[in-house]
């Protein structure tokens, strides 16, 4: 088969590899859609590095499955799937507790294992979600989409608190998205810088206000409680330098939520950070039937996100143009 393989750091190359087989318990998913999501930008800059090298990336998928291994239903053969990319075992503490994509023993999808930036791929039937009544473009966002549902379950947004989210790439459009579908906070900030062409994105995000980045200290003196900052912060700018900004727009005893995955050290002013007492959490992959019922919907619009498609044979230039300002999410179709 065809597939885009990571050999190290901008050296990504199309070739011919051997077809997967799926073992006992597994699929084999003929891939349709794949999203460039920031991880995989992160491996391709070197910035941050696989379980593996080579390996084939791709986590945001969707597919059709077209073989099963031993001990699952040939039924299966033909439903359109997407797939969740920790395969944790299933034994151990964590997973017991049911931490289970904190799995010590896992792999996951496109870091660890082979991805889905390739003609197949293959997964286990139990990580496998129907996704017949979604789109194609639809599907492929579910498992970013999951994520954020895993940011709101782990630090919740209420429904007076105050918000802004810094940073409007594709995690940041659809955390905007979601608080303004689902939530309906009392103010919904997108900071977003002058210049950006995505400006147009948060736009159609139902947002209460856009201010420029070189504005929002400005911003917070006059329209926070106080002057003192924001209830709930989300910080997706893919930046190091985002972590500075988050920490100070931020109100005493507020909430940052970190969701860049850039792979680079941060630096930012723990003491500040310290007095206002503020809380930092992290969050990653989450629950993919609850994004695939607010998807299903129609709570979350994510279409126009797709900013531009690319046949597998041309996903070097993709990744490329993955990194033009932009670009939002650039889908790899198989």
């Amino acid at each position: 088969m065809k597939a885009l393989v990571l050999h190290a750091p901008k050296d990504l190359r199309l070739e011919e590899v051997e077809d997967p087989k799926p073992g006992s318990g597994e699929v084999l998913i003929r891939v349709k859609r794949v999203g460039i999501c920031g991880t995989d930008k992160a491996f391709y800059k070197g910035s941050y590095r696989p379980g593996k090298l080579p390996i084939i990336p791709g986590h945001e998928l969707v597919g059709k499955i077209v073989d099963v291994g031993k001990g699952v239903e040939p039924s299966l053969i033909g439903a359109s799937v997407t797939s969740e990319i920790n395969f944790y075992c299933g034994k151990c503490s964590f997973c017991r507790e049911g931490l289970k994509t904190h799995c010590p023993y896992r792999e996951t999808l496109g870091i660890t294992r082979d991805g889905g930036m390739a003609e197949y791929v293959v997964s286990r039937y139990d990580l496998v979600h129907n996704v017949e009544e979604l789109s194609e473009v639809q599907s492929a966002f579910v498992e970013p989409l999951a994520s954020i549902v895993e940011m709101l379950e782990l630090s919740p947004v209420a429904s007076f608190h105050s918000v802004a989210v810094i940073g409007v790439g594709t995690i940041g459009l659809l955390a905007l998205r979601t608080i303004s579908s689902i939530i309906r906070p009392r103010r919904l900030v997108a900071v977003v810088r002058k210049d950006s062409p995505k400006q147009v994105f948060v736009e159609n995000s139902n947002v209460d206000e856009i201010v420029d980045e070189a504005e929002i200290v400005e911003y917070v003196k006059k329209h926070t409680s106080e002057g003192q900052g924001f209830d709930y912060v989300v910080e997706a700018t893919g930046s190091p330098d985002g972590m500075k900004l988050a920490v100070e727009i931020v109100k005493p005893r507020g909430i940052i939520s970190v969701k860049s995955t850039h792979g680079v050290p941060i630096y930012f002013d723990v003491t500040k950070f310290v007095v206002k007492e503020a809380r930092l959490v992290g969050s990653r992959c989450g629950p993919f039937e609850k994004a695939i019922e607010l998807l299903r919907n129609g709570l979350v619009k994510v279409d126009d996100l797709v900013t531009s498609e690319y046949p597998l044979s041309e996903g070097v230039e993709a990744f490329a143009r993955s990194f033009q300002r932009d670009q939002v999410k650039v889908h790899i179709l198989v």
